[in-house]
């Protein structure tokens, strides 16, 4: 599930993912966000907390994943993924140095201040 965190507004948005993550996570949460805010705003800078009960996506998640990155490669000034398992965060940043214009930075949990202090910098 993705859920909408309270501190999100304007250009900045953070969504925590729990359990295992479907298509209609992305269809449904994400997407809509996203792009009412591309409406009104060039850049976005996005904090993603992996919850504890985070478990991965499922094949169709995982392919909405990855369009929707693809899609949206441009439009992250600055993505903080915080709580991220160690092999998450490696594959992150490869993708992210392939394909994303922005900055991505990877925060253990106990670094979400920090995630927030430098997403608002």
């Amino acid at each position: 599930m993705i859920e909408i965190l309270p501190g999100s507004g304007n250009h900045l948005l953070c969504v925590r993912f729990t359990g295992t993550l479907d298509r209609g996570s992305y269809r449904d949460v994400l997407k809509p966000r996203i792009e009412s805010l591309l409406q009104r705003h060039a850049t976005l800078r996005v904090l993603v907390l992996m919850d504890e009960s985070f478990k991965g996506w499922t094949l169709s998640g995982g392919w909405a994943n990855t369009l929707f990155d693809l899609k949206h490669r441009r439009d992250f000034d600055k993505v903080a993924m915080v709580g991220a398992p160690k092999w998450e965060s490696l594959c992150v940043k490869a993708l992210a140095a392939l394909l994303m214009k922005g900055e991505l930075r990877t925060f253990r949990r106990d670094q979400l201040g920090d995630a927030w202090n430098w997403l608002r910098a």
